[in-house]
């Protein structure tokens, strides 16, 4: 079985960032996406469908882009 503890997203290193996390789950799933607009997009679908038990909140958004979440009003 395959329980999701955590979401995120890297803009430029994908391994890097699940090096890091290694040592904390004991496995990973990754997928790429066309631009980071349409990562943010999953990983917010993610969180909301799943609340992983490690996030420490709803996704973040990069500074300036004024982008919302589809599935709440945290950015409104």
């Amino acid at each position: 079985m395959f329980y999701i503890d955590y979401v995120g997203r890297s803009k430029s290193d994908v391994n890097g960032r699940l090096h890091d996390l290694v040592g904390s789950y004991p496995r990973f799933r990754y997928e790429y996406f066309e631009n980071e607009q349409a990562a943010f997009v999953k990983e917010c679908h993610l969180y909301h469908d799943f609340v992983p038990k490690d996030n420490e909140g709803h996704p973040t958004r990069p500074d300036g882009s004024g982008w919302k979440c589809p599935l709440c009003a945290i950015y409104e």
